[in-house]
């Protein structure tokens, strides 16, 4: 079962201004991720081991002039962003290899930033189990023996990142009280749920959707398996900048991108029950 890979097709597109023009779709270089069977387990409690690789991905969004900023200051974010996730349209394609002669079960993982903070699940420890918090994006997929999986995130799944980090910094600002039965990790994990959409009615979370969606300017890639594997994910980028000068065109070295933030922003553990 493999699926032919299109990803050595890509491009880089050079544009002839420092940003790009608007509407133009700018084709990052493919990004490579893997993980070797020889690689020691990131988590290892005795019982369980949990084994992971992650890459950061930059977005060439750019940064603001200081007089570029709006004024205003919305909730959660502690100033206005300059980012809009209504700035751009986000493409990403990408495809899974397993290299070895064996069936793997594999998760693709993305976890968001935008310019204030980027977003570091972590891990749920009880007395009971360990289980990894919700990626942005939490994709699990059997790939066979020696197989490949392409697939798709679309604007529209960028979009709801976006969201998904806003409502998760609003949380982290107005948590809920210690004794509901929402505190700890509920709300993050409800939030990034693939199942739940910030577009439908959500009684719970719906306080805590931001009114400004800060765009995500960048992600950490990652893999996970519960057991040793040689894998691997390639992933490119198309970037449509619909705002006319946020996205640095190809090869413009001397425009600074808005880049990784130092703050991360990580779930509550659980809150102890008597």
């Amino acid at each position: 079962m493999c699926a032919r890979s299109i990803f050595g097709l890509a491009l880089v597109l050079a544009l002839p201004f420092g940003c790009a023009n608007k509407g133009e779709t700018q084709v990052m270089q493919p990004v490579v991720l893997g993980m070797l069977e020889t690689a020691a387990p990131t988590y290892d409690d005795g019982q369980m081991q949990i084994y992971e690789a992650y890459l950061p991905v930059e977005l060439p969004l750019r940064q603001p002039s200081d007089d570029e900023r709006p004024k205003a200051r919305p909730i959660p974010t502690p100033r206005p962003p300059f980012h809009l996730a209504s700035d751009t349209r986000i493409t990403a394609r990408f495809t899974l290899s397993n290299l070895e002669d064996k069936e793997h079960t594999v998760e693709l993982l993305v976890n968001p930033w935008n310019e204030f903070v980027r977003y570091e699940p972590g891990v749920i420890v009880t007395e009971e189990e360990t289980t990894p918090n919700l990626s942005g994006i939490n994709s699990r997929v059997i790939l066979p023996p020696l197989g490949r999986l392409e697939g798709i995130i679309t604007p529209d799944d960028f979009v709801e990142l976006a969201t998904d980090l806003g409502t998760a910094m609003k949380l982290h600002k107005t948590p809920p009280p210690a004794d509901s039965q929402f505190a700890g990790p509920a709300l993050y994990n409800r939030a990034f749920n693939v199942v739940n959409r910030s577009s439908e009615p959500d009684l719970v979370l719906g306080p805590y959707f931001p009114a400004v969606v800060a765009n995500i300017v960048g992600f950490d890639l990652g893999l996970r398996t519960y057991e040793h594997a040689k894998i691997s994910v390639e992933v490119v980028m198309d970037i449509e900048d619909l705002k006319n000068d946020r996205v640095i065109a190809a090869y413009y070295t001397d425009k600074e991108r808005v880049g990784r933030p130092g703050k991360a922003l990580t779930p509550p553990p659980p809150p102890m029950r008597p």
